[in-house]
């Protein structure tokens, strides 16, 4: 399949708890303006686990979403995340890209942990380090990802009409979201945390380059799951609560503590990791990004901050996309931001690559 960078994509990210939709053209160089914009819930039992129960369903909701935004293009981009994705540094030889195919093709079984005849594999090169005199290495990021979440996805896209020309990875499009607001490869060590509904997902990135990966099996799922039995409050209404919106008979003082209770299990697991990097690497973490629904809770920011002892700051990829007034709500988009950051970052795919 041969595309140009003017072929429209639509970006496609299907989470626990809802599907999100972006669309963006590019009117400068380097600058893209917002042209589609949307979100879909999906029943809590549709996907479990980043694994999805309910096809049916999850193609129904995305095909709702598809005629509701009245998208013409039928070429999508979606990611895959989660257990069965595994992501590595390793140190060969300097060699050529078309060899260092062949090298990991044949020898991929010793690091990754999966079946090998199960897998898709794909690598990039960072560069060269340094090493012994007599032989010159480089850095190469292996990825393996099962192939039955790559059909799985693969599946529902084309069920809902779409036709898939790019299957990437969550931390990629993180990456490329977080691009749009920052400079990754200036601000040093950092950690872009994504706190999903079924995952806590911890990337940590050095000098703009993926350095390590951590996959919490908890996400915001917990929590939303004590505020609906502290509260008797249906699944609904544990949104408004997280972002500080309830009802007089909610006292503000026990949300929190709820909050605080669900995401010091998440922050003492964050913690362990950064010192484990810490001792690994012999390198300092300096700031945190976080993005994910559990970002939108008002004031995680700075309890995390407090924990870990570092400075902690929300993304809001969605500041450095151009936002008509006239076809979007402003204020509304960027509240949404933190939920939208994948697709974002998914749907700037086309500019990227053909």
């Amino acid at each position: 399949m041969f595309l140009s960078k003017k072929t429209p994509l639509v970006a496609i990210d299907i989470g626990s708890s809802s599907i999100k939709l972006v669309q963006l053209t590019d009117f400068k160089e380097g600058q893209y303006e917002l042209t589609h914009f949307g979100m879909m819930p999906l029943d809590k039992e549709c996907i479990v686990e980043g694994a999805i129960k309910k096809p049916d369903q999850v193609v129904d909701a995305l095909k709702n979403l598809i005629k509701a935004e009245k998208i013409q293009s039928r070429y999508a981009v979606s990611a895959v995340a989660g257990e069965a994705v595994f992501i590595k540094k390793i140190k060969v030889p300097v060699m050529s890209e078309e060899k260092l195919s062949e090298k990991i093709t044949q020898e991929a079984e010793q690091y990754i942990p999966f079946d090998i005849d199960e897998v898709v594999l794909d690598f990039q090169i960072l560069g060269k380090i340094n090493g012994n005199k007599e032989e010159k290495m480089m850095e190469a990021l292996l990825v393996a990802v099962q192939r039955g979440i790559i059909d799985e996805r693969t599946d529902i896209l084309l069920e809902a009409g779409l036709k898939p020309a790019i299957i990437d990875l969550d931390l990629f499009a993180l990456m490329n979201a977080a691009r749009l607001t920052n400079d990754l490869s200036s601000m040093g060590t950092i950690a872009l945390i994504d706190l999903g509904d079924s995952f806590t997902h911890i990337n940590i990135i050095q000098n703009g380059v993926i350095g390590y990966t951590r996959d919490i099996p908890v996400g915001g799922g917990y929590l939303t799951n004590m505020l609906m039995s502290k509260f008797k409050v249906p699944f609904e209404q544990v949104l408004a609560i997280k972002r500080g919106n309830f009802s007089p008979d909610i006292r503000e003082e026990e949300v929190i503590e709820t909050i605080i209770q669900a995401y010091n299990n998440i922050l003492e697991e964050i913690q362990k990791y950064f010192d484990y990097f810490s001792t690994l690497s012999n390198d300092k973490m300096e700031k945190v990004l976080l993005c994910g629904g559990g970002s939108m809770i008002r004031g995680l920011d700075d309890y995390c901050a407090d924990y870990l002892k570092i400075p902690v700051e929300t993304l809001n990829p969605m500041q450095g996309v151009k936002v008509n007034p006239k076809v979007f709500d402003r204020s509304l988009v960027d509240e949404m931001s933190g939920l939208s950051t994948v697709a974002l970052g998914l749907a700037r795919r086309k500019f990227d690559y053909t």
